[in-house]
């Protein structure tokens, strides 16, 4: 293969599909706006460590990243810890990360409790999904579990990460949320991993092995047009000039490529509409709660998970400091999509102080607040039929997105598997144009 390629966007799965394409003997360009390779995860220092702007982790059965992690020499720095799992609600925060710690949470009555625990093991025996794409996952929870853990338990969860556009969700994507926390236990204790030092390295050292194979490798450069002509790609226009290219391979936020086409070339099912997220990073002179992973779906803070970093790695890790994340998901009509971060960090932390037992505004050390306007695809009812396939009906024009990832949510490994599918259709393409010349 020796056609020109050009890969807009220098996240995982673009930087993963530069590297298979440049291993097959493709002649690589790999553009990203940003200044380093990484996307979603791109890192800040936090003492002189790298630290994520968004939480990323490892789940034991995500192949596709190990593999890639692996190949990069990178595997001996994975880093396994048991994961917890917590609730706040109405001011208190509940364990929640064994059946055990189910039964002993009152705010839902015992019955419930139980019929909770069976809908769970039901849950675990389902393996067909494509009949849960019809169905709001609020229902399908509400009938495997009960209709009072529906309204206290699974609906405030839902609403805290699509906020207004919750009910419209369908089951097969929260089906798949379980399936994976499921394929993350071993031993009856689910385990996460994480890249000791930072997935900073991670991305240091795909640069690396890319320019060493000869791709080229363009940071600071955003795609202005995909040139189409004819019915098929020509090349890509940036700012610094033009690039000629016989294919191209799209990356990014899927509705940002109508941005690069011309209405009459665009295709409706890339109209899909995201889930922006505000990240508020907080370094702190002692943790905040026990828990890893903290589910907020108390209805009178604003936003709906307390990530602790360092109640999964040790914070010593960041010479003493204590890490957490505070997250919140948006739907583009939100009013909270135009609020400014560094207010909204300010807000959350008096509430924090006012709410979170323990805690202090004099606990927070250093506060750092980011926003992804497009951090995942808003996935609605029928979400199957809406994805746009990889190979566009533009000639030479390919797409490989988190929009395209379903039922199974985003993640660092998913985009891996997606680039070596990319990589599979874009050959395909190449050898049936070179046959049909």
């Amino acid at each position: 293969m020796t056609r020109r390629v050009v890969v807009v966007g220098g996240g995982i799965g673009g930087a993963a599909a530069a590297l298979h394409l440049t291993k097959a003997g493709a002649n690589v360009i790999l553009l990203e706006r940003g200044e380093q390779l990484g996307g979603l995860v791109t890192s800040f220092e936090v003492g002189g460590v790298p630290l994520e702007l968004a939480y990323h982790y490892l789940v034991p059965r995500e192949q596709e990243i190990l593999d890639l992690l692996s190949e990069l020499d990178l595997a001996s720095m994975i880093a396994w810890y048991p994961s917890t799992v917590a609730m706040m609600m109405g001011g208190r925060v509940w364990p929640f990360t064994g059946p055990f710690d189910l039964l002993r949470f009152s705010p839902l009555p015992f019955g419930d409790r139980i019929r909770t625990g069976i809908g769970a093991l039901r849950l675990a025996r389902t393996n067909d999904w494509e009949p849960l794409d019809g169905e709001p996952a609020m229902d399908w929870l509400g009938r495997l579990t009960s209709p009072r853990a529906r309204e206290i338990v699974w609906k405030p969860l839902l609403r805290a990460k699509f906020g207004t556009a919750a009910p419209g969700v369908p089951a097969a994507w929260m089906w798949a949320r379980m399936k994976q926390r499921e394929g993350g236990r071993k031993r009856g204790r689910e385990y996460l991993g994480y890249l000791t030092g930072g997935f900073r390295q991670m991305f240091e050292a795909l640069d690396a092995r890319l320019r060493s194979l000869g791709a080229d490798i363009r940071t600071g450069s955003a795609a202005k047009r995909i040139v189409v002509e004819g019915g098929r790609v020509r090349g890509v226009e940036l700012e610094q000039g033009s690039i000629e290219a016989d294919t191209v391979l799209f990356t990014g936020p899927l509705p940002a490529i109508n941005r690069l086409v011309s209405p009459e070339d665009a295709d409706p099912r890339w109209a899909g509409e995201g889930l922006g997220v505000v990240c508020v990073i907080l370094e702190l002179t002692r943790p905040m709660t026990d828990a890893f992973w903290v589910n907020v779906v108390d209805e009178d803070i604003p936003f709906g998970g307390i990530i602790e970093h360092t109640n999964l790695i040790p914070a010593s890790h960041y010479n003493g400091t204590h890490i957490a994340y505070l997250s919140r998901y948006y739907p583009p009509d939100d009013p909270f999509a135009n609020a400014d971060v560094a207010e909204t960090a300010g807000s959350w932390i008096r509430i924090l102080a006012e709410r979170m037992p323990g805690f202090a505004a004099d606990h927070v050390t250093g506060v750092h607040p980011f926003r992804a306007p497009y951090a995942a695809p808003l996935v609605t009812l029928g979400y199957q039929a809406k994805i746009p396939p990889m190979r566009s009906h533009i000639e030479g024009l390919y797409l490989s997105t988190t929009a395209q990832i379903y039922p199974q949510d985003r993640g660092m490994s998913e985009g891996v598997r997606m680039a070596a599918l990319a990589t599979k259709e874009i050959l395909a393409g190449t050898s049936a144009v070179r046959d049909a010349v």
